[in-house]
């Protein structure tokens, strides 16, 4: 196009058109074609000369856009003047082209366009001819084969200055050239080239003097919209090997790869998190645990010159800001905070400490923007989390108080558990350096759970790296069929333990229909039914059965002998019903049977089940299937029920065994027994001793209270023993019985021991019931503060009672305490007299507001009732009298016994090694030696008498008290408890607690929400958000200021401004309310 446009131009000037010049024209457009510049040379320069005078008065045009437009002047003897110009057309097609090359912004592309016609076309001819001059050693062909041959063999050594120069003069070419020349470059893979090439470079500590000017290449590169464009969105690693350029020794490489980064930060969202990605991959290179280490370290770091250790601090610093400051920081308050999280858990805030009070001004800037951008952040996370604390500030690095904020935050939630679980569960983690993947692991999940919980605000997908990213949506789904599984889990164990119950109730029930089978005799049917009908514990005990091994064998010969006949009705002769019989198949043989609860047939009729058509489906079932499933027979083969087997095996045990006592009695027996976890030996020799050593438990003695054996149970052991002269043949709960029926007076005996194990118990809390209503009646009754708040409840009732029956009032009763409440306010139902009376004790009367903490007593004296203080009182005057009488006469029975010389015969059963057992009768004396009840009692007793009579003292200081403090406050004892008396004070004091609290839950609301108000005041919004295309866009170079704008510090000048004004305002509004 600009060659046809080349050709009409040379055709809009006067000069003599000769067949020579044509033919020079037409040679000259084609070595033109050609990249020949003689005939262009030879002829342009007398062409652009005619545009001399109107064009250099407007060089300053030129100036503007970074002297792409030069002043073209050329001295020349003739001026020619052009007769005519191309079309309109053409022109402005080759003028857009033009300003396509020149990459300028829209306000400067729309100032050329308004230029005149032969400006246009002057600056069209002018870049035609540039585009001529470029030689070999200056297309993007040469220099792709110079960056490839230094990719196959990387220049060291003295070769190493000469491929320095080589790149430099690229580096040139790409920040000159127009976008063509740029996608040419790129379109050819020298991004990718110069992107190996630092790569190569990063082996090597010392190739830092090659690794420069490739970076500078880079910058040109990004000078422009093409070359920031194929940065960004290639899958080229430029980013990455440039976050690696910060670990060469140099100073200027540290700058410029800290530089480009900054800039890259500031241009859109998508450079940011290419930044930052770049940053977690460059972990590898830099040989680090976390990806802001190397940063902090070189901003901690002395380079060479005290200079060069200025401007990277700067640069870091820079880039540190910008990452906070711009993509989806500028935006999400989360990211920002997780963000600068990340950074100071590395130390950074300590080098800032550290490094301030610098000489250098631009240092300085950046520090204090750090530190005001993070504190006007956790200013505003505060306010989100309801902090009421206005004089101090949160502390976001102590532990306790994040682990309280967050206990307040959860308080009252379903996630709490979850949060204490997580907490016992890192409790268990070890802190040692072995373990320390694991809190990174767990610190990374956390993050990207925070990122994905507010996913609404970015695509959070961007900012993980890939080798870390995990899928929460997924992991939830499995969460949600893991929870749906245990469920289910559930329920089928619980459906299994109903199925199980039912199996022991069948098998139950096959036992006891097998003993009525087997000719067992009706005396043992109606003991059990006895036992099923009274389950009451204790109980005395029928006449015993004795199942001995006979019965056991002529149950097998009797097995097929007939049912006995039916028990006789309970009701004597009733008049009898007609009764309708259902046409029912027989079974051959005898079935289970169901237990269900049969209704009556005169209450049939009406209800579903009248002509439901139940006999119809017998044509249906198959009845011999259900004959051989549900016989009740006993098969041989046994072996594939467990439970009827286990049932059998114990009934085999059992018959062995003779039980005299009740069924029911010796099972709850058994179960105390086997709790108590001791021998009948050692409950006997701890009986004897008195429990010295408690080594039966104190809620143990009160239930082996219930297992005294009476004396008819005492007769049947008798005689049972008398019969087999051994006690082994007693079932465990029988010989328990027979063990403790030994014992002289073992029912007193075990009553003693109850007294001696709870005395003291009882009597401390009789003590500390009453003197709790001692100090309640002594507080109440001397209390000033109590004394104003009644006063000015009377007052206010008898205001509002002006007039009325119940007005004019001089004092009312402790009940009428919760008529307060009921007084509600005129415009507002959830409030009533009682915040009122609230709001004017904590104005007027502040000191009132503690009533609660001096009346504290009052809570423990609302439950003291005085009926059970008297009763408890007398039950221990009985049980210290029931005691003496006892040790009278166990004193009586030590003498007598030492008169006859006769001892009670104790049989104790022991097993021996080899399993024998042996009877042993211990002797009288040994008998005497081993009781220890006149000891014991009488040591009681000298020391419970002194309780007593101090409880008698309380007892008559607690009733005086109560008299005198109800009597002060005009109330009856004989009307009134002191318990409801009390419990009327208790309830007046926590509704007056609940008022008041809800009065400051108010009061703190309306606060946050002025604090909220007034933060939003003080910061308002963020100036000067940029739009993430801004320098995307510009078509005008506005990197290269970028760039230097962040090293000076200029980018963030205003948002620096804003902060100090807000943040003086914010003091200043503070030091107001402080001083109010």
């Amino acid at each position: 196009m600009i060659e046809e446009l080349m050709e009409k131009a040379y055709s809009c000037f006067s000069k003599t058109s000769t067949t020579e010049s044509r033919e020079g024209y037409n040679n000259s457009g084609k070595n033109f074609k050609n990249n020949n510049k003689i005939g262009s040379i030879n002829v342009l320069p007398r062409l652009l000369n005619s545009f001399q005078l109107p064009y250099t008065h407007n060089n300053d045009i030129t100036n503007k856009n970074n002297n792409k437009i030069n002043d073209f002047t050329y001295s020349t003897p003739e001026i020619l003047l052009p007769t005519s110009l191309p079309s309109d057309g053409d022109l402005d097609q080759a003028f857009e082209n033009l300003l396509k090359e020149f990459d300028l912004s829209n306000e400067q592309n729309e100032h050329l366009r308004r230029q005149p016609k032969e400006k246009k076309w002057l600056m069209i001819v002018e870049q035609t001819i540039r585009q001529g001059q470029l030689s070999r050693q200056e297309s993007c062909e040469y220099y792709i084969d110079l960056l490839s041959r230094y990719i196959l063999l990387y220049p060291d050594g003295n070769d190493a200055s000469e491929a320095s120069q080589q790149i430099e003069e690229l580096a040139i070419c790409l920040r000159t050239g127009s976008t063509s020349y740029l996608e040419n470059f790129i379109s050819l893979g020298g991004l990718e080239k110069l992107t190996k090439l630092v790569e190569l470079s990063l082996k090597k500590s010392s190739r830092y003097k090659t690794v420069l000017p490739i970076l500078q290449c880079l910058r040109a590169l990004m000078n422009s919209s093409v070359g920031r464009e194929a940065v960004l969105y290639n899958n080229s690693k430029t980013l990455y090997y440039i976050a690696g350029a910060i670990s060469f020794p140099n100073a200027r490489c540290k700058l410029l790869a800290l530089s480009l980064l900054s800039g890259v930060c500031l241009l859109s969202e998508e450079g940011h998190s290419g930044v930052l990605k770049a940053f977690t991959k460059a972990i590898k290179i830099f040989g680090e645990r976390s990806r802001f280490q190397r940063l902090l370290d070189e901003l901690n770091r002395e380079q060479e010159e005290k200079k060069d250790t200025e401007k990277v601090r700067i640069a870091v610093m820079g880039l540190l800001n910008a990452l906070l400051k711009s993509g989806i920081s500028e935006n999400s308050l989360q990211f920002r905070l997780q963000l600068r999280y990340e950074m100071l858990m590395l130390g950074l805030q300590e080098v800032i400490d550290k490094l301030k009070n610098s000489n250098n001004q631009t240092l300085e800037d950046h520090f204090e923007l750090f530190e005001m951008m993070r504190e006007e952040d956790e200013l505003e996370f505060a306010s989100s989390l309801s902090i009421t604390s206005t004089n101090s500030s949160f502390d976001y690095e102590s532990p306790n108080i994040i682990v309280d904020t967050i206990l307040r935050k959860l308080d009252n939630s379903i996630a709490l558990p979850y949060f204490i679980s997580i907490l016992q569960h890192l409790l268990m983690l070890p802190g040692d350096v072995k373990n320390i993947p694991i809190w990174k692991l767990f610190n990374l999940i956390l993050q990207q759970l925070i990122f994905q919980v507010n996913s609404d605000e970015f695509n959070y997908s961007a900012y993980i790296d890939d080798a870390y990213k995990i899928n929460v949506n997924q992991l939830m789904e499995k969460l949600k069929t893991q929870i749906e599984y245990d469920q289910l889990q559930r329920k089928f164990e619980e459906v299994q333990r109903d199925l199980l119950n039912e199996k022991e109730k069948v098998i139950e029930l096959e036992n006891r229909l097998a003993d009525i089978q087997d000719g067992s005799s009706l005396d043992c049917f109606s003991r059990i039914s006895e036992t099923s009908s009274n389950p009451s514990d204790p109980c005395h005990s029928p006449t015993p059965t004795i199942t001995s091994n006979a019965s056991n064998s002529l149950s097998y010969i009797n097995k097929n002998a007939p049912l006995p006949p039916p028990l006789p009705s309970a009701f004597g002769k009733v008049k009898l019903k007609h009764i309708k019989y259902k046409n029912v198949p027989k079974s051959d043989n005898s079935l289970k049977s169901i237990n269900w609860s049969v209704i009556p047939q005169e209450k049939i009729p009406g209800t579903i089940w009248e002509n439901l058509g139940d006999e119809k489906m017998y044509e249906q079932l198959d009845l011999p299937s259900i004959s051989l499933n549900f016989s009740s027979q006993k098969h041989d083969d046994i072996s594939s029920d467990n439970g009827t087997m286990n049932t059998l095996t114990r009934r085999l045990k059992n018959d062995n065994l003779i039980s005299v006592i009740d069924s029911r009695r010796a099972q709850n027996c058994n179960i105390m027994l086997s709790k108590l976890k001791m021998t009948n030996k050692e409950i006997k020799n701890a009986l004897l001793n008195m429990n010295e050593k408690n080594k039966i438990p104190k809620d143990m003695i009160e239930q082996m209270l219930k297992f005294v054996p009476t004396i008819d149970e005492v007769d049947h052991l008798n005689e049972v023993l008398q019969k087999y002269k051994t006690p082994t043949i007693l079932a465990p709960a029988d010989r328990f019985l027979y063990e403790v029926s030994t014992i002289i007076r073992y029912e007193q005996r075990l009553k003693c021991i109850n007294i001696i194990r709870t005395f003291s118990e009882k009597a401390e809390e009789l003590l500390k019931s009453m003197e709790s209503v001692s100090k309640a009646s002594n507080a109440l009754s001397s209390n000033l503060r109590l004394k104003t708040l009644l006063a000015l409840i009377l007052s206010i009732g008898n205001y509002l009672n002006q007039g009325k029956h119940n007005g004019n009032a001089f004092g009312f009763h402790s009940r009428s305490l919760s008529s307060v409440t009921d007084v509600k306010y005129s415009y507002k139902n959830d409030k009533n007299l009682l915040h009122y009376i609230v709001e004017m004790v904590e104005e007027k009367y502040p000191n009132v507001v503690s009533l609660n903490k001096d009346l504290a007593v009052v809570y423990d004296a609302s439950r003291v009732n005085e009926a059970e203080v008297r009763n408890e009182f007398k039950i221990l005057e009985s049980s210290l009298h029931f005691l003496i009488i006892e040790l009278k006469i166990q004193k009586q029975l030590i003498e007598e016994n030492k008169e006859c010389n006769v001892g009670l015969p104790d049989i104790i059963e022991e097993i021996d090694e080899n399993g024998i057992s042996k009877s042993t009768i211990p002797s009288a004396k040994n008998f005497k030696e081993m009781d220890k009840f006149v000891n014991v009692v009488t040591s009681f007793l000298s020391t419970s008498k002194v309780t007593l009579r101090n409880l008698q003292r309380n007892y008559t200081k607690f009733q005086e008290s109560l008299n005198n403090c109800l009597k002060y406050f005009g109330e009856d004892n004989k009307m009134i408890t002191g318990e409801s008396f009390f419990s009327n004070f208790s309830k007046f004091l926590n509704s007056f607690e609940e008022c008041r609290n809800t009065l400051v839950a108010e009061k703190e609301e309306n606060e946050r929400i002025k604090r909220n108000t007034l933060i939003k005041k003080q910061f308002p919004k963020k100036i000067g958000k940029q739009n993430k295309n801004h320098f995307k866009k510009n078509q005008e170079k506005d990197f290269e200021k970028l760039l230097n704008a962040i090293q000076s510090g200029e980018i963030f000048h205003d948002e620096l401004n804003r902060l100090r004004a807000s943040f003086r305002e914010s003091k200043r509004s503070r030091k107001i309310i402080s001083i109010s």
